[in-house]
């Protein structure tokens, strides 16, 4: 009854509406766009290569040639593409926007996006959330891929470790550099390992929001990798 009575008041005081066509949807609904817009979303399936993004069927671990040695990562997961204006969005008012609410929203479509791909043995892997810096949290009041980490592994029974991994460099703003190789200048040495141990022959899916260049991600990953993860699967919502 009092979460009835909650969920009125915020109807009435605090509205939400579709990002999409700008439906009215009740709080309790959890979300920032209504059935019909979310249905415009195609989510993909299987995991990809992250050196040449060739698509690997669902359950596969068989591994691209081309990232064998050329990549921290593994495999890379993706979970819709980023030129569905929707998904900018989301996507734009959730990390600029500060509207931390829509991470049920974007969570539900990594949700969806791992129920058509999701490997037998997922259950023998960690979430592992791509840092901030310290003054960007304080910036946004928020690290937006720990968001979605955080809901993530309640649904899918994943174990979140955000203790592991930190960045220690304040970088400029990767969507502000636009050649790959200064990508990659920026983000050097800019993560490194708070707890090593816990790391050793663990299998690791390393979530972050949007996959560009790949420089963060991969950056990511090879601080991992230093600290003997096995296996690390880079997550995001898209690319």
């Amino acid at each position: 009854m009092f979460q009835k009575i909650e969920n009125f008041v915020l109807d009435c005081v605090f509205p939400t509406y579709c990002l999409g066509c700008g439906r009215f949807l009740k709080s309790e609904a959890k979300t920032h766009l209504c059935p019909d817009c979310r249905n415009k979303i195609s989510v993909n399936s299987g995991l990809f290569c992250p050196i040449c993004f060739k698509r690997i069927a669902a359950g596969n671990f068989n591994k691209c040639r081309h990232s064998a040695k050329a990549s921290s990562l593994d495999f890379l997961g993706i979970a819709v593409s980023y030129e569905n204006p929707l998904v900018r969005e989301l996507i734009h008012k959730y990390k600029y926007g500060f509207a931390k609410e829509i991470s049920q929203t974007l969570s539900e479509i990594l949700i969806r996006y791992w129920e058509k791909t999701c490997p037998d043995d997922l259950k023998r892997y960690c979430l592992v959330a791509v840092p901030l810096h310290r003054q960007r949290f304080n910036w946004r009041g928020f690290n937006q891929s720990e968001e979605l980490a955080k809901i993530l592994s309640q649904r899918l029974s994943l174990p979140l470790n955000n203790n592991c991994l930190i960045r220690r460099k304040k970088t400029a703003s990767q969507a502000e550099i636009k050649d790959f190789q200064e990508r990659k200048n920026n983000l050097q040495n800019a993560f490194s390992l708070k707890n090593q141990g816990p790391l050793e022959n663990k299998n690791i899916i390393l979530l972050d929001d949007v996959f560009t260049s790949g420089a963060t991600m991969e950056a990511a990953a090879a601080a991992l990798k230093s600290g003997g993860a096995k296996r690390i699967i880079g997550l995001a919502i898209a690319k």
